[in-house]
């Protein structure tokens, strides 16, 4: 099996391009600093922010800032305020900051990050947000040890200008209600294995929160229908996991329901899907309906 993680590719190649380094902040043509402000701690040192850039692309947003030191921050969230990256780094090579993010899994477990207003209309987003970065966010046991050691406490706000970008594919994302209640997500990383001769893909689609939902679907041959499916499917189904903090893994909860493939294409796959899942112990349910997804393959 192999496993990609490409933080969705698609939906943040404009917004990576055109970020700029801490030099070009500088740049009038990029620089938002002018308006807005952004305070900073880190590792319990109180930072001047000199410079910051805020983009958003559809319902996903990216704001990166840079100290008068050279410490960048970046943070790439949704307007629902899930937070799907936070890190900081160093912003040139002689740097002795070592980069460190947020816990990869169930990040909302160890950072919070409150998006408290998104004005649309003079084009403002204003945050909080505080917790732990680790050298690995996705070392599981280490980013739940509490040895000060292990990793560097960050915390602050802003309330800061953003620019609007057009998306190459607009619309790219995951909604469902959980229980009834609103999930939004997005295709954090991709996995690939072999059944028989038929290449097997699931689109691992999570945000900040403790579950995990898979599309899972044959490469090179899915097609256009209605598919009803149970955790005996190999593919045109949907899985479901969540993150147990007691053992540190993920529980595969049973499956069943049906996915609809509307669009397919080589860029995306879209659709709609409900599912009930199974506990595999203790026999608990979680009913997940209104099922709606468009994600890059």
């Amino acid at each position: 099996m192999t496993k990609i993680k490409f933080i969705a590719f698609v939906l943040f190649t404009v917004i990576f391009a055109s970020c700029s380094s801490g030099d070009d902040n500088n740049d009038s043509n990029n620089n938002q600093s002018t308006g807005g402000s952004f305070d900073f701690v880190y590792n319990n040192e109180t930072k001047k922010v000199s410079s910051w850039e805020a983009k958003k692309i559809d319902d996903y947003m990216q704001v990166e800032g840079v100290t008068s030191d050279g410490i960048g921050v970046n943070f790439v969230f949704n307007v629902f305020g899930n937070l799907y990256e936070g890190s900081t780094h160093g912003t040139s090579a002689t740097s002795s900051v070592v980069m460190h993010e947020v816990s990869e899994v169930f990040t909302s477990n160890t950072f919070t990050f409150t998006l408290e207003e998104l004005n649309t209309v003079n084009k403002t987003v204003k945050v909080k947000f505080s917790g732990k970065l680790y050298e690995d966010g996705y070392d599981y046991e280490a980013n739940y040890i509490t040895d000060p050691s292990k990793f560097i406490p960050i915390s602050g706000a802003f309330t800061v200008p953003y620019k609007d970008l057009t998306a190459d594919i607009p619309g790219l994302g995951t909604f469902a209600k959980l229980d009834g209640k609103d999930w939004h997500g997005m295709s954090l990383d991709s996995s690939t294995e072999l059944i028989g001769f038929d290449k097997i893909t699931t689109l691992n689609v999570e945000n900040d929160g403790e579950y995990s939902l898979g599309i899972v679907f044959p490469i090179a041959d899915v097609k256009k229908g209605t598919f009803a499916f149970t955790s005996n499917d190999f593919y045109n189904r949907i899985s479901f996991l969540r993150f147990d903090l007691a053992t540190h893994e993920y529980i595969k909860y049973n499956v069943s329901g049906t996915i609809t493939y509307s669009a397919v294409n080589d860029a995306y796959v879209e659709g709609t899907f409900s599912l009930t899942a199974t506990h595999p112990v203790n026999n608990s349910k979680i009913v997940i309906t209104n099922g709606k997804f468009k994600e890059g393959r």
